[in-house]
């Protein structure tokens, strides 16, 4: 089934979803992080929970093809296995498909080759200049130059790729150019950062030099409103996807920060992991047939954090992190509504 959330010359429509709740292999354990390349291949931040500790780093394809995880802990590997992560929050590429990783806990940023072997860690806790507090959203720029929330002390920073430190900007407020706790951030294609003002429940557009250009979003759940936004990101034509986590949807707003539209879910099938799991327990498939109005249920995002726009093939990939999957738009920058002829 073809869903479609039109606006203004353009369309979203649904495409498939990915994944199931799994602490292991061909699943997730609340995805709050995502990162594509051009080739179609996804790399996912778990975040997991205390219970069931599962934080790792899932690697698969936008078709369900599971390839690998890494930087894991678990009864299904041992004990003693000590997972790398601790709250694990932000993912990134380079353009070699190196992985940079943000910790919350830790504060700190690891690196991965496109394998999974670790090849760095750098970050200091602090709140001075060049240390972390609280590491969220991670991004690079087109000199490769990697910037990371500093959540905790409302701070924005660039560093090498080896973690020497650059510069930056931000301090706590509510005034423009001011953050409270910010999360998410994205790298439009003139260098323009975009923060995710979690505590200030807005989203504000910074220029590479800490410069503030726009503040948009307000508190609130009409038009424009957010509750806490997470995740951040700009397609091809500048219009802004920002996840809206309380409210439970994705707020789509223009390059001028119009607001559009929004998504609330449209997975309306179960995924080809999911499928397998209800295979395997003919209890859950029966029990799911009791549930009323059940497509419905299972369509809607419950609790999505992070987001990503894969500018290449013009698709938007959304973290539903409780329900441990992805779901998957494509764009249709042409669309045009139907003629009826009577």
């Amino acid at each position: 089934m073809a869903l479609h959330t039109v606006a203004s010359g353009r369309a979203w429509v649904y495409s498939h979803n990915i994944g199931r709740n799994a602490q292991v292999g061909m699943g997730f354990s609340q995805p709050v992080g995502v990162a594509t390349t051009k080739d179609g291949v996804i790399y996912v931040a778990n975040r997991s929970g205390e219970q069931n500790p599962s934080s790792r780093i899932s690697k698969c394809t936008v078709d369900h093809e599971f390839i690998s995880e890494f930087g894991r802990q678990g009864p299904a590997y041992s004990e003693s296995a000590r997972s790398h992560f601790e709250w694990l929050t932000g993912v990134a590429l380079d353009k070699d498909e190196n992985v940079y990783t943000t910790d919350e806990w830790k504060s700190q940023v690891s690196i991965f080759d496109k394998e999974g072997e670790l090849l760095q860690v750098w970050g200091e806790k602090g709140s001075a200049e060049g240390q972390l507090d609280g590491c969220a959203g991670v991004a690079l720029d087109s000199d490769e130059n990697v910037w990371v929330v500093s959540a905790n002390t409302s701070r924005i920073q660039k560093f090498t790729k080896d973690g020497k430190y650059i510069s930056g900007f931000g301090k706590k407020g509510a005034a423009e150019g001011e953050l409270e706790m910010p999360y998410g951030i994205t790298i439009d294609q003139e260098g323009n950062l975009f923060i995710a003002d979690w505590g200030n429940d807005r989203i504000q557009k910074f220029s590479a030099d800490g410069s503030h250009i726009l503040t948009f979003g307000h508190s609130g759940k009409g038009s424009g409103g957010l509750d806490h936004p997470t995740g951040v990101c700009v397609d091809n034509e500048g219009d802004v996807y920002v996840v809206d986590w309380m409210h439970e949807r994705v707020v789509i707003f223009d390059k001028e920060a119009k607001p559009l539209t929004y998504l609330t879910g449209d997975a309306v099938e179960v995924s080809p992991w999911g499928q397998m799991s209800l295979d395997a327990n003919p209890d859950q498939a029966n029990r799911r047939h009791q549930v009323e109005d059940l497509v419905e249920q299972q369509r809607k995002f419950r609790m999505p954090t992070g987001c990503t726009f894969d500018r290449d093939n013009n698709r938007l990939i959304i973290c539903d992190t409780q329900r441990g999957r992805l779901q998957v738009y494509n764009k249709d920058n042409g669309y045009q509504d139907p003629q009826f002829n009577l």
